[in-house]
């Protein structure tokens, strides 16, 4: 048995974009496209809006990012990838 997180759920995977210690941005998500990922990052995590971390691992819809101090769990739509 595995625990799921608020990540995981059922879509086309779209980090064939973002691999493995690129560099890319947290964006808050629009409360209409997934209203608990966007109050989690609001209330927890907002002092990571708009900061710019490095790709650790890619899991199925879920990419580990590092930030200046702390590793995060992301969803892919949360991500834009900087070049």
């Amino acid at each position: 048995m595995q625990q799921l997180n608020i990540f995981d759920y059922p879509v086309e995977p779209k980090h064939e974009v973002i691999q493995k210690h690129d560099r890319v941005k947290l964006k808050l998500l629009d409360e209409s496209i997934d209203w608990e990922i966007h109050n989690y990052r609001k209330y927890y995590c907002d002092h990571l809006i708009e900061k710019i971390g490095t790709v650790v691992e890619i899991k199925k819809n879920t990419v580990e990012v590092q930030f200046t101090e702390e590793v995060v769990l992301c969803d892919v739509r949360e991500l834009e990838w900087i070049a």
